[in-house]
């Protein structure tokens, strides 16, 4: 299955941070669980610490894989310039963490004990894990942050995962997906942009990384949204936002429509009602599809540059709009997470005398998220024809190992893959390697989009030339 690749207008690259548990293997029901977080996690990256580059390390596909704050594993996928790549590294972390989660279970088999790894977005106990987009944007250009934020409020509904409420929140709630809320996430953003997203969850996160030549380039870190485990709804958010960038960088459409008065409240309000109205400074308060219609008709001035893969995914955002504003979600059932979700949950539920209170519609949620082929539901849901796929499993397993086209991430990886090869240690970041033994200097690499630079060449040499390492080399 070769999907079209979707051209995009910047580097865009997706980091997700993966929920961690244990159970007991067979039927008996146990209060606690076998194994704290930090154990899990730890028989998880179980020898990571024996390669060159320890536990947080890079990959040949020029991803970083680490375990972030908070004793949770991420997976920050490399920069990619084609929407196919997007959603092929995207998965490509999520195949990684699942065969590193399968070798901890064959050690575990005779202690009795599972680790389960989720692509969640919050737990029992009121943590959430995010999905962290990042999009290279040139430093001129002037953004109207406020109508991309409310359109990121709006997005956040229509890309969401769903989730069903917890204790505290509106149990009885009944809406068109039934007691589910849109997004996941939607709950747990207070502002607008922050500098410091760890202790203030919100759109943006303001820090000036660009990882890239600062003269140049910034780049926008969108820190709010949903995990997503259908391939469909990654692609959702990539595109519409890229091209919303696009739109306002060219001078095209100024986002003055999206402007939210208070976006934070209005992606809560929406996530449980989309027709709910919310205000906008000095115009008519607007629901959530009201708002994305809005954005799809100013969108359309970039139709002419689009392939089939941006076509589909362009129509697949006038349908979702279409369902949030009808509550049929008949039309894309297939594709996006909210929905899916809600087709699979409603099924246990009709059929238990419980209804949606039936604990199996928790547990089903539980696996809708789950990454193993065996616990999990994504693959089964894939072969009945329940998810539409995107990729397939052989673009998966290229990306596992090999860097997209078109950016730095190749030169990357290209290190990575010779260090690796020799047992030598390097220290690489997004914008530089450089070999520590024996030292050498650091080589730059400030142009995400650079695919070539004779220094790389030069040192891939060297490395080869050097051979294997020995003793304390």
């Amino acid at each position: 299955m070769i999907a079209p690749k979707g051209r995009l207008h910047r580097v865009v690259g997706i980091e997700t941070e993966y929920g961690v548990t244990s159970s007991y293997l067979g039927t008996q029901v146990h209060e606690v669980a076998p194994l704290s977080v930090e154990e899990a996690v730890q028989e998880i990256f179980h020898g990571a610490d024996s390669v060159p580059s320890g536990t947080h390390r890079f990959t040949t596909s020029g991803a970083r894989l680490y375990v972030d704050i908070g004793q949770h594993p991420e997976f920050a996928g490399p920069e990619c310039l084609w929407t196919s790549d997007v959603v092929a590294q995207d998965l490509a972390g999520d195949a990684r963490l699942c065969a590193m989660a399968q070798a901890a279970n064959d050690r575990l088999a005779a202690r009795g004990v599972r680790v389960h790894v989720l692509k969640s977005n919050t737990d029992g106990w009121g943590a959430t894990f995010g999905c962290h987009e990042n999009y290279q944007v040139a430093r001129d250009a002037r953004l109207p942050l406020g109508g991309l934020i409310g359109l990121l409020a709006a997005r956040q509904v229509l890309a969401g995962a769903g989730v069903l409420p917890g204790p505290a929140q509106e149990p009885d709630f009944t809406g068109a997906i039934g007691p589910l809320r849109y997004s996941a996430r939607a709950e747990h953003i207070r502002a607008a942009a922050s500098d410091d997203p760890t202790h203030e969850r919100a759109f943006i996160n303001t820090r000036d990384e660009p990882h890239a030549d600062a003269d140049r380039w910034r780049r926008l870190h969108v820190v709010a949204g949903d995990s997503a485990i259908s391939p469909w709804t990654t692609a959702l958010k990539v595109v519409l936002l890229d091209a919303a960038l696009t739109a306002a960088e060219r001078g095209l459409w100024d986002l003055a429509e999206c402007e939210l008065v208070d976006p934070a409240a209005a992606a809560r309000a929406w996530s449980l009602d989309p027709l709910t109205p919310c205000a906008r400074p000095e115009r008519a308060p607007v629901t959530c599809p009201q708002l994305l219609e809005t954005a799809l008709i100013r969108l359309e001035a970039l139709e002419q540059e689009r392939d089939c893969l941006k076509a589909r995914v362009m129509d697949l955002a006038r349908r979702g709009t279409d369902a949030l504003r009808t509550g049929d979600t008949s039309t894309v059932s297939t594709e996006l997470d909210w929905a899916i979700k809600y087709t699979v949950l409603a099924r246990v539920a009709e059929r238990s005398p419980q209804g949606w209170a039936d604990p199996r519609v928790r547990r089903a949620e539980l696996a809708y998220h789950d990454l193993s082929p065996a616990t999990g539901l994504r693959e089964p849901l894939t072969a009945a024809g329940l998810m539409a796929p995107l990729v397939g499993p052989e673009q998966v397993k290229t990306a596992c190992q090999r860097a997209p086209d078109g950016t730095r991430a190749s030169l990357r990886g290209r290190v990575v893959e010779a260090c690796n090869h020799t047992r030598r240690h390097a220290s690489i970041g997004w914008a530089h390697v450089r070999l520590d033994r024996p030292p050498s200097p650091q080589i730059d690499l400030p142009d995400p989009q650079a695919t070539d630079d004779p220094q790389v060449e030069a040192l891939l040499e060297r490395i080869a030339a050097l051979g294997p390492a020995l003793g304390t080399d």
